[in-house]
């Protein structure tokens, strides 16, 4: 070290190097403290082998349905809760377990399935995109989503609207049309209709022509003034002549009001007599 250096220069340039030699002994003698591992979160258990069927172009048919196969691949049982179509004209049907019904629950590494079916009669021609949302418990709750596409041709039998809704706030009664229409030209006639509520009612009507030549009848329901209250879903059954489309289903929406209305339950009940002290 050169006589210039002065002893305060001399001790930092001392200290700078005991450093490394500081930080090697503190490295030895730190002890690790533990840190708590998170716990992973289980994998959903429910598997299907298609998230999306494509039908493609289903020429004429009544109903058009598909299959959507699964695997419970967790290690506890697993139950569908609810199979939630994104439309009334969608129906969703689980596989029949031994006792006729609809099986809900797998045990891990069991196979099932699923139906989704639409009547076309339904919907209009085109290209068509569906879901369904599936949720279950396995047993932490959870929701996926599978698809459904197909695309209806032009000519064919529909009913117009698809799907109807009362809603019986006033107390009066009401009365919707809907349209059995064959686009193939040929003579289809409704042979009979059921509705699935006692407060909805249907009568078949002449068969009319509509602008473009096509052949349809009118079928129309009636509610009354006064429903029970609160929201009921229903449908209507038609029944045809023709072989390919011999029952088409409509879904059907009754609302009633909150609270019944005065005026239409003394209108439903009659005068009531005055009262005596």
């Amino acid at each position: 070290m050169s006589d210039s250096t002065n002893p305060m220069q001399q001790r930092l340039l001392l200290l700078i190097a005991l450093v490394p030699l500081f930080l090697s002994v503190v490295a030895a003698v730190w002890t690790a403290t533990p840190q708590a591992v998170a716990k992973a979160e289980p994998l959903p258990s429910l598997a299907f082998e298609q998230y999306l069927v494509n039908q493609g172009d289903v020429g004429v048919a009544a109903v058009v349905g598909a299959k959507y196969y699964f695997t419970n691949t967790g290690t506890e049982p697993l139950t569908i809760t609810k199979l939630d179509p994104s439309c009334g004209c969608l129906r969703p049907r689980l596989m029949p377990g031994k006792s006729g019904k609809e099986k809900k629950t797998y045990e891990p590494g069991e196979s099932g399935y699923f139906v989704v079916s639409v009547a076309t009669a339904n919907e209009v021609p085109g290209p068509h995109t569906y879901s369904v949302d599936v949720e279950y418990n396995d047993p932490q709750p959870r929701q996926t989503m599978v698809r459904f596409r197909l695309t209806l041709p032009e000519k064919k039998v529909t009913v117009d609207p698809p799907e109807l809704a009362f809603y019986q706030y006033n107390g009066q009664p009401a009365e919707r049309a809907v349209y059995v229409t064959d686009y193939r030209g040929n003579d289809i006639a409704v042979t009979d209709v059921q509705s699935s509520s006692e407060f909805v009612t249907a009568e078949v009507r002449a068969t009319e022509v509509d602008e473009y030549g096509n052949n349809r009848v009118p079928v129309v329901l009636h509610v009354p003034g006064v429903v029970p209250a609160g929201r009921a879903i229903s449908s209507l059954t038609i029944h045809t002549n023709d072989p390919e489309f011999s029952v088409i289903r409509i879904p059907i929406l009754v609302d009633g009001p909150a609270i019944t209305p005065v005026s239409a339950s003394v209108e439903a009940t009659g005068p009531q007599p005055p009262h005596t002290p």
